[in-house]
């Protein structure tokens, strides 16, 4: 039996899969581009999109994520989010830095909530977008919840996507960074989903042992270096708070 789909549709769904995992604003050219079609398409497409309020554009041209896909992204793991949240707002008055939480689908994770660094120079909220999960800490965190078995199915290919100057590109390299975040308990990023920005990451494991997300903290790769013990011991701490209550 025949499966009839709307192009139209897929390629509306093409831009809000690659607006959110662009670490940065795009502008019709790059939508083009990406969805191999021509300009006129991608801006009608666009266009649409922003009316529906799915797209935001800057004042200088440039596409982001609009408010409606973010509130739909925060509709996610609601009692998580629940519980998560005051712990959260504590994690990043303590560190004044800006903190994620995030839940894994497929080989990406989806940043569902975030609390902003007050400082002039921060790490801007990620809420609704989703990443590879090899090039996050978070992401990293909770693949080694994981056995290697089950991360292999997860990426099939020995080539993993380069997004960034650090990321890790193949599968075995990734194995060795999991087995190393899974004797210590965290795992860190350091500009490998974007060029200057680091990362800490904690799984946050229920009462029963099951990994339901991870945090991070997240700043300037110059400010974070110096702060890392401190900062893992905080989002340690805070995971473990959030998972005592799941």
């Amino acid at each position: 039996m025949a499966t009839h789909t709307s192009q139209t549709l897929d390629r509306g769904l093409q831009i809000l899969e690659f607006l959110g995992g662009s670490t940065e604003d795009r502008t019709i050219s790059d939508i083009a581009t990406a969805l191999d079609v021509h300009r006129t398409i991608a801006h009608r497409l666009v266009a649409t999109l922003q009316q529906r309020q799915f797209v935001n554009r800057s004042p200088i041209g440039r596409y982001r994520l609009g408010t409606r896909m973010i509130g739909l992204a925060a509709t996610i793991g609601g009692e998580l989010r629940t519980i998560a949240r005051p712990i959260l707002t504590e994690l990043s008055e303590e560190t004044q830095e800006t903190v994620h939480l995030v839940v894994l689908t497929g080989s990406e994770v989806l940043f569902i909530d975030a609390f902003e660094s007050p400082r002039a120079l921060r790490v801007a909220s990620r809420v609704g977008r989703s990443l590879p999960a090899h090039a996050t800490s978070v992401g990293k965190a909770l693949l080694a919840q994981m056995s290697d078995e089950e991360i292999k199915a997860l990426y099939p290919s020995p080539r993993l996507d380069h997004t960034a100057p650090n990321t890790i590109t193949t599968r075995s390299d990734l194995l060795k960074v999991i087995q190393v975040v899974r004797e210590q308990g965290y795992a860190l990023s350091s500009e490998e989903s974007e060029a200057g920005v680091g990362s800490v990451g904690v799984a946050i494991l229920d009462r029963g042992g099951t990994a339901r997300a991870a945090l991070s903290i997240a700043a300037p790769s110059i400010r974070l270096q110096p702060e890392l013990p401190r900062l893992i011991e905080a989002a340690r701490s805070a995971a473990a708070r959030i998972g005592s209550n799941l």
